[in-house]
């Protein structure tokens, strides 16, 4: 993940879903993830978490599910992400897609990464249907 300053977390915050474990006593943090809107009809899943014990338990897809069950109800029709787990992602239906082809993202966000001029995450994009 890339590293955020307290002002952009504080602006973010709303876009995040923490999975907890409610059968303990103490607050137990499963997973994490964002899912923030781009344009009237495209929203990034970003920050996807899962703490590490609990890795392919199917915490991660819930969250995913929870995003796209969220984007639904916003009435969006597409949800991306850039990620190194591609094989994660195509098996919830993200299809992989030319960053190009995401050009909120490029110009809203990735121009101000330090790795934009060498980006080499890939980009996965889920097409939720028309509006």
């Amino acid at each position: 993940m890339l590293p955020r300053s307290f002002s952009q977390v504080i602006e973010k915050i709303r876009d995040f879903t923490v999975a907890v474990d409610e059968n303990t006593k103490e607050l137990s943090i499963k997973g994490v993830v964002a899912l923030h809107v781009v344009g009237e009809d495209l929203a990034e899943v970003r920050s996807l978490a899962v703490d590490e014990p609990l890795v392919g338990k199917g915490i991660g897809k819930k969250l995913i599910q929870f995003c796209v069950d969220d984007a639904k109800e916003m009435r969006l029709q597409r949800i991306f992400a850039l990620t190194y787990q591609i094989d994660f992602f195509s098996k919830l239906g993200f299809e992989k897609v030319e960053k190009l082809t995401l050009p909120q993202k490029i110009w809203g966000d990735c121009v101000h990464c330090a790795k934009f001029s060498d980006c080499d995450e890939i980009a996965v994009l889920l097409t939720l249907g028309p509006r």
